[in-house]
């Protein structure tokens, strides 16, 4: 596994300082790992924040795979 932070991926979505979801997934077989994804819908007001949180470091394996997208409607 190389490259990596750890075998497990824990990725936490805030709001304003509260957790709101987790996504988990883990890596199988030399390399191979699950996928594991949100969705929330959000109503928003000027100075909120959004972000998300790994629980294993910088990036979920060691690699930048995650992504992170928002839309105003």
């Amino acid at each position: 596994m190389s490259g990596s932070d750890s075998q497990r991926c824990y990725a936490f979505i805030f709001h304003n300082g509260n957790q709101l979801s987790v996504s988990y997934s883990e890596e199988k077989n030399h390399g191979y790992a699950e996928v594991a994804s949100n969705t929330i819908l959000l109503t928003l007001n000027v100075g909120d924040r959004v972000w998300i949180e790994t629980a294993t470091g910088k990036y979920c394996y060691g690699y930048p795979y995650t992504a992170f997208s928002g839309w105003k409607i």
